[in-house]
């Protein structure tokens, strides 16, 4: 199972444990590959510095992760930005990271593959990993104007343009300044929208004209403000820097804002933004609009899915990027299919092995999202009980490929 790390104190003493052990570590980026490979030589509550042998091509300065090997789990970091490198000296400075996943270290040797080794498939879901399904809001305690979209939601085949008409009237209810934005590419997103992105929160400000509302200490309502703002950025709050925020949203009329995260599963992929003007027609946003503006955001999120779901068993969704005798690795740019198979969820695949097709249930371990332009979902399969036809048929792929693997590396050599 995989592990979270979020405190910060959690994470600096697991990167001075790998430092003080002269582990080995890797900075890789969006596609998994490795940039540079080096030790950690100092870590605190700001940075990570590392020290590398071998200066690379190209070092990008956003989307890094840090990854190693200790005490018998492998650690990959939420992405991190560049933050000094030093070519003279072999060290790069990168940014703390906000979190860590770590989980046991596979018990077989993994092989890489190229884009079109294996093709695979799912061919249908044998148990969920959630036994008891979610539990459906009472129709009648909803307000007659969510009844009414929820009710077209739940159609066999729902009215989706109806249903974003209908959220869209909900809105201009509070303002005339309202939009969604569902995300294409998060390196494109505004300073306000990456705040709610990393922190899947709402972003509220109940009146601009009130320098209190513009910070929310605790996790009251769960709700942000600029403090995470400042706190992603990297600086300290400051009360000067806070009076010119406020005067630039007076200076646009804007009595009240929000943010509001549009979430599918733990992907925020859009926000609904709603600024509300100095009009006598309008009032603040209170904390019960701000739930009524989530719950709007939640239908919104299902919409996106039910517009935009895949078939799953089509062959070409998948790429295997690596596998062993334990399991696999694959990528899908169907970033919608974690809706439809939990984390847990025992699946039957469909692979191709060297003209053969074999069938392999599987669990599925884990799914980490891909940001940028090639966004997608690396999702890790574990193999569950295979026979020893299925054992034999993946072991002779596996050593196949490695041969094929060195001759053409030593065909290279000697050209």
């Amino acid at each position: 199972m995989e592990k979270g790390i979020i405190k910060k104190t959690e994470i600096i003493s697991v990167l001075n444990q790998v430092r003080l052990k002269h582990i080995g570590i890797s900075i890789k980026g969006l596609n998994n590959n490795t940039i540079v490979s080096g030790f950690i030589t100092k870590s605190d509550s700001n940075y990570v510095t590392i020290f590398f042998d071998k200066i690379p091509d190209l070092i990008p300065i956003k989307n890094l992760k840090l990854t190693f090997e200790y005490n018998r789990f492998f650690y990959s970091s939420e992405m991190v930005d560049l933050r000094v490198l030093s070519l003279p000296l072999k060290s790069i400075d990168i940014n703390l990271p906000e979190g860590m996943v770590s989980h046991a270290m596979r018990k077989f040797t993994r092989v890489q593959l190229p884009k079109d080794g294996i093709k695979m498939a799912i061919l249908s879901l044998e148990s969920s990993a959630d036994s008891t399904p979610a539990a459906k809001p009472n129709i009648e305690e909803l307000p007659p104007n969510m009844q009414k979209i929820y009710l077209e939601l739940n159609q066999e085949s729902p009215d989706i343009k109806g249903i974003v008409q209908m959220i869209g009237e909900e809105l201009s209810r509070y303002s005339n300044f309202y939009k969604t934005n569902i995300f294409k590419d998060i390196n494109s997103l505004s300073p306000l929208e990456k705040v709610v992105y990393r922190y899947q929160k709402t972003f509220w400000i109940n009146d601009t004209d009130n320098l209190n509302n513009y910070v929310h200490l605790g996790a009251k309502y769960n709700i942000i403000g600029y403090e995470k703002y400042f706190e992603m950025a990297g600086k300290t709050l400051s009360p000067d820097i806070l009076e010119q925020i406020r005067a630039n949203y007076l200076n646009r009329n804007v009595i009240s804002y929000c943010m509001v995260p549009i979430l599918i599963g733990d992907l925020v992929s859009g926000v609904i933004e709603v600024s509300v003007p100095a009009d006598p027609k309008y009032k603040h946003l209170t904390i019960y609009d701000i739930y009524y503006i989530k719950g709007l955001a939640d239908i919104l999120g299902e919409v996106v899915v039910k517009s935009k779901m895949k078939t799953a068993s089509e062959s070409d969704t998948f790429a295997v990027i690596d596998i062993s005798m334990g399991g696999l690795l694959a990528n899908t740019k169907n970033v919608y299919l974690a809706r439809s198979y939990n984390e847990n969820a025992i699946v039957k695949l469909g692979l191709s092995l060297n003209d053969k097709q074999i069938e392999v249930t599987s669990r599925i371990v884990r799914y980490d999202y891909i940001p940028g332009e090639n966004a997608g979902l690396n999702i890790a399969f574990e193999f569950l009980s295979l026979n020893e036809e299925t054992k034999a048929d993946i072991g002779n792929f596996i050593r196949n490929f490695l041969k094929l693997s060195v001759k053409s590396e030593a065909a290279g050599a000697n050209s």
